[in-house]
């Protein structure tokens, strides 16, 4: 039944004045009718043009009696009018009740404010979306990448990630959702809840971290005020080389060309983010890594 009333056929009666009283009931007594009253009030709190259904109704309305005594070619007009307001209102319900994506490239940061008053800094190659609609009610993003979190105090807030969901009150806390899953916090307390039901929930407070390793989760503590990322640098404490290779391709837009190369002997230090060659050469030197840079600087040759 729902679906009749979604139909463009149905909508199109219905601008144009032409269901019966029963018909007409049963509409109002949708959730489609809701939807769309929801959309109009909605409209009418943005700054643009306001959509007023009931009154484009009613014109439209007027002109399909006033066509009805014309020639019939005139009927046209009326309904190109109801598939404008149709073509109105199904915008507004594609806006309302669509999702909302930020991203980040390769080498990128960005800050998104959401409406209530919460912070998320974005760190490279990074991807963030929510619905709109009914924000203050439903609080949840889904994320991959990596980002602090600075959540004001509300209802649940949750990021889903491909590894599961990590829901807060109000705290700051940063994830990195990529090859690897690792979720730290900063301040007052998170929930993990893994997808692989095989792990328990966890509850971090401030100064704990979480990390997903081969299918196993570790935990331990940290002393960090802010994430590494935010003070333009990553670092690394006994990783693989494998890793630290993808992590310059995520801050430097750059292929490695392997050669062969052991990319599984561990890494201990760091490297900054505005500048290539400093940071091939605190990664790469004290491994005895040799190195060459192609003209483009699009690929770094590697070699012993």
């Amino acid at each position: 039944m729902e679906e009749k009333y979604a139909s463009e056929d149905f909508l199109t009666r219905w601008l144009a004045g032409e269901l019966s009283k029963e018909e007409l009931e049963g509409f109002k007594a949708s959730d489609v009718y809701r939807e769309i009253m929801a959309i109009d009030n909605a409209a009418k709190t943005l700054s643009g043009p306001k959509i007023d259904v009931e009154s484009a109704l009613s014109r439209v309305a007027s002109k399909n009696q006033k066509a009805q005594k014309e020639p019939k070619v005139k009927r046209l007009w009326v309904f190109t009018a109801a598939a404008a307001c149709i073509a109105i209102l199904f915008a507004g319900y594609t806006y309302l009740y669509g999702t909302k994506t930020y991203s980040t490239g390769i080498g990128e940061k960005e800050s998104v404010l959401l409406a209530e008053g919460s912070i998320i800094e974005m760190n490279s190659n990074s991807r963030l979306s929510y619905k709109r609609f009914n924000w203050e009610e439903d609080r949840s993003v889904d994320f991959n990448g990596e980002a602090f979190f600075d959540i004001k105090s509300g209802d649940d807030f949750t990021v889903k990630t491909s590894q599961g969901t990590v829901s807060v009150l109000g705290t700051k806390f940063n994830i990195k959702n990529r090859k690897g899953f690792k979720v730290q916090c900063y301040e007052g307390s998170v929930v993990f809840n893994p997808l692989d039901k095989t792990h328990s929930s966890m509850e971090l407070t401030q100064g704990m971290e979480i990390q997903l390793i081969n299918g196993e989760l570790y935990q331990k503590q940290f002393s960090q005020n802010t994430p590494d990322w935010q003070n333009g640098f990553s670092s690394f404490s006994e990783q693989p080389l494998s890793e630290v290779l993808d992590e310059l391709s995520l801050q430097y837009p750059i292929m490695f060309n392997l050669n062969d190369l052991d990319i599984n002997r561990k890494f201990t230090g760091k490297f900054t983010h505005n500048n290539l060659e400093n940071a091939l050469k605190t990664t790469l030197e004290p491994m005895g890594v040799k190195y060459h840079i192609s003209t483009d600087k699009r690929i770094v040759t590697l070699s012993e």
